[in-house]
């Protein structure tokens, strides 16, 4: 994941944070009827760390075009000073220490209210896939359409930019699905927890490392990402009590791993690199998570003090409820403009590195913010579209086969979503048919809600023996 400046963070966030907030918007941002139990400060993180993240991805975009073809500059690469800079920009691990928060709160309030498991994963999962899924559908809508009019060159590369960044939702589907052992994990052994994951990332990373075995480091995808997520489990049950003792600790172990040159300096993939960070993760990586980690847990007492005065309620509510259509729609504009100005000319480019081009990089950050704005209002006017769960398909279907197919569509949505962020909607230049074909199935089966009777009908949301957070007003 690329990221940008904190310095730029109040430009992007005022294209959205002003937005009304959508109804029927099921992420864990959503808990509208849990106000005062709210960490605003974790609100406000959430916040910071997707729009550091978008502009990250816009600072680095670094669209060419020469002899009529479409390319790229990659900055990491040609710019290696600019590897440092991601150890402070490299933010998506906040985001799971807050989702892994924030889902456990939700999962401890619904089970009190006698909410099953299976009812609450579903609500959770549907939530989450029902704007991806309007996203894929628009972008399998265009690339269809716009098949015949653009070549195979092209449209790979457009298809691949607006996809790179959806390999987030894979992961944090199976940290949402394992939410409710996290928590009973946690309950019983504490901060053993995420200790114990944090070894286990260690141990498939020396592993993976001294045995040339890439294959076993994919497990790190999930070993990893779930001990920073674990971290946030932790914070919402108050075990995280030395915060900034977690925090100089892994500092000091990031430090000695790149200066002993064990790991890139990179926080972020680099091509040609033979260790990536990222790619899978590494405990590198991780040390530079539990280091974010216990830096904003230590700062969040002071920061919701801040936060609960107004007018940084009402602000904090209402960029929460636009910040994942932010995450999901922010590279379209990158290749509507790339698209509009550089054949055009509309756009100058400069060499790489030059006074020239990082000022032009300014004014492709202020051009992204302004259609980004614009493409927020209409997302926002669309809310009943583009903001919705997955509709609850109510099928006359035995009721002990809704967790299997909960488990199998939640499977089969992940790993094409997978496939997709690796490759792009169109590798080499066609759509890939059986990966949206995969996502389909996976989608219609995570909507399936057996009844066990004769009759089945369509309504929106999830029924459960008590109300869920989230839902429609």
């Amino acid at each position: 994941m690329i990221e940008a400046r904190p310095s730029s963070t109040l430009t992007a966030a005022s294209c959205f944070a002003i937005l009304p907030a959508p109804s029927g918007w099921c992420e864990d941002v959503a808990d509208k009827q849990h106000d005062v139990d709210r960490e605003p400060s974790a609100d406000l993180y959430r916040v910071v760390a997707v729009v550091v993240v978008v502009l990250g991805h816009w600072l680095l975009s670094a669209v060419t075009y020469q002899d009529g073809r479409f390319g790229y500059d990659e900055v990491l690469a040609e710019l290696p000073f600019t590897q440092w800079l991601t150890w402070f920009f490299q933010v998506v691990p906040v985001f799971f220490v807050v989702g892994g928060y924030a889902i456990a709160g939700s999962w401890m309030r619904q089970q009190a209210l006698g909410v099953t498991r299976g009812t609450w994963i579903r609500h959770r999962v549907s939530g989450l896939l029902g704007p991806v899924t309007a996203y894929v559908v628009v972008v399998v809508a265009v690339v269809a359409i716009s098949a015949r009019r653009v070549n195979d060159s092209l449209m790979a590369m457009s298809t691949w930019v607006v996809s790179l960044h959806l390999w987030f939702v894979p992961i944090y589907l199976v940290m949402m699905t394992l939410t409710p052992l996290a928590v009973a994990a946690h309950r019983r052994w504490g901060m053993w927890v995420p200790a114990s994951l944090i070894v286990a990332t260690a141990g498939v990373d020396f592993v993976t490392r001294s045995g040339h075995l890439a294959a076993l480091g994919m497990a790190n995808y999930v070993i990893c990402w779930g001990a920073i997520f674990q971290l946030g489990v932790a914070w919402h049950g108050g075990a995280l009590r030395r915060p900034l003792l977690l925090a100089a600790g892994a500092a000091a172990v990031l430090a000695s791993l790149i200066g002993l040159h064990l790991y890139p300096v990179s926080m972020i993939g680099v091509t040609g690199q033979t260790v990536q960070n990222t790619s899978p993760p590494t405990v590198a990586l991780l040390a530079l998570a539990c280091t974010q980690a216990g830096l904003i847990v230590a700062a969040a007492p002071v920061m919701t003090i801040r936060l609960r005065r107004a007018p940084w309620p009402h602000l904090l509510r209402a960029a929460n409820d636009n910040v994942m259509s932010l995450y999901l729609w922010h590279m379209a504009p990158v290749v509507a403009l790339a698209i509009a100005c550089y054949p055009t000319g509309l756009l100058p480019q400069a060499a790489l590195g030059t006074d020239f081009w990082w000022q032009l990089r300014l004014v492709w950050i202020v051009m992204l913010c302004v259609t980004t704005a614009a493409e927020l209002t209409l997302l926002w006017l669309g809310r009943s579209v583009f903001a919705q769960p997955l509709p609850a398909l109510r099928v006359p279907l035995p009721t002990s086969w809704s967790g299997p197919l909960l488990v199998v569509g939640t499977a089969a949505a992940a790993l094409s979503l997978l496939r997709i962020s690796a490759h792009g909607f169109a590798p080499g230049g066609h759509l890939s048919a059986s990966t949206v074909a995969i996502f389909i199935v996976g989608i219609l089966l995570v909507a399936v809600n057996p009844t066990g009777g004769r009759h089945g009908r369509v309504a929106h949301g999830v029924s459960t023996s008590a109300p869920l957070e989230g839902t429609s007003p």
